[in-house]
């Protein structure tokens, strides 16, 4: 895959409706893509867009499960997730698969009440719910198992899942049974990456084994790590030291042992939320801001207000929408 042109420009924009009309808060999804349709959830539903012009192809009335953002930020929309060539929706009403060529619904299990972003894993769904974790059959939506896990967005890696906040619990993605334990929560999110779990602890990063979650090594800087973005050769992650703005830290990974720092940014206030070819990809109070991976220089800025969602990374392309509900596809001429 590789980054967006250095200067990309605006293809296309399309607004969609981000209100049912009974809110005052405005809350989407990140958007994702898949079979030349770009899908976001608002609180009007799930829309999905022409990758080609942004045009409506179809749009489902809806309620999108609303979580809790890290940290008490107010609220988040769970997002959706595709499979194959269906799109699965956590709502407040069950979870809902959908055919993403027209938006028509393929099943409901409404006996699953969506509390976060599902994931993927063999021919199943694994669902953070009200109660836990529910893992549903692809085919049809029918549960297969339930673990009563603090769960919001579940990290799945071969045949293991990563849950927790507290702590940090891995499960078998087959059965739901606990495969370990530890005591080191997470602030948002597990990072799973050539069976090692990335952990971003508060003020540690934590690399773990997926086997046995033995601690492999530890950075400690006392200060806020955000979960980290990891690539094959690289590791990246903000800094909040508190008295500052937020830095990103861009670390080489070793095949065995610490990861080495490389290079150090001032991103004023914000978090790496995607990396690709030579390019890392920030959300800053400014909007989106790409980084070289070489050496950590800024080399354009998409401005945004506050509330970006992280965008979708295409070959050559990136697919954004900001809080109004204006999506957005920035790429090269």
């Amino acid at each position: 895959m590789e980054s967006p042109s250095p200067t990309p420009s605006v293809q296309w924009r399309s607004t969609i409706s981000v209100s049912s009309g009974d809110e005052t808060e405005r809350l989407t999804s990140g958007p994702i893509v898949a079979e030349e349709t770009v899908m976001v959830a608002t609180r009007a539903g799930l829309f999905g867009l022409s990758l080609r012009d942004g045009t409506e192809r179809w749009r489902r009335d809806l309620v999108p499960a609303a979580v809790e953002s890290a940290h008490g930020y107010g609220q988040n929309l769970a997002s959706p997730i595709v499979t194959d060539e269906t799109v699965i929706c956590p709502t407040a009403d069950g979870v809902i698969a959908l055919d993403i060529a027209d938006g028509s619904t393929l099943w409901r299990a409404d006996n699953v009440t969506g509390a976060g972003t599902p994931a993927r894993t063999g021919e199943g769904v694994i669902c953070p719910t009200t109660d836990g974790l529910t893992m549903v059959d692809t085919r049809d939506g029918s549960p297969r198992w339930t673990a009563s896990v603090d769960a919001r967005d579940p990290a799945v890696a071969d045949d293991t899942i990563l849950v927790g906040e507290d702590r940090t619990v891995a499960l078998d993605a087959e059965t739901g049974q606990r495969r370990w334990t530890v005591p080191t929560g997470t602030n948002e999110h597990a990072v799973v990456a050539d069976r090692t779990v990335y952990l971003s602890t508060g003020n540690d990063l934590v690399g773990r084994a997926l086997s046995d979650g033995s601690e492999q090594w530890r950075i400690d800087r006392g200060r806020f790590l955000a979960p980290p973005v990891v690539t094959p050769e690289s590791i990246y992650a903000v800094e909040s030291p508190g008295e500052a703005g937020d830095a990103t830290f861009a670390f080489d990974r070793a095949a065995d042992g610490k990861p080495t720092p490389r290079w150090c940014s001032q991103v004023g206030s914000g978090a790496v939320t995607a990396a690709a070819g030579d390019g890392l990809f920030t959300l800053q109070s400014a909007g989106l801001v790409a980084f070289t991976s070489d050496f950590g220089d800024a080399t354009w800025r998409y401005p945004l207000q506050d509330g970006l969602q992280p965008p979708a990374v295409l070959d050559d392309a990136l697919v954004t929408v900001s809080p109004e509900g204006v999506v957005a596809a920035l790429g090269g001429d």
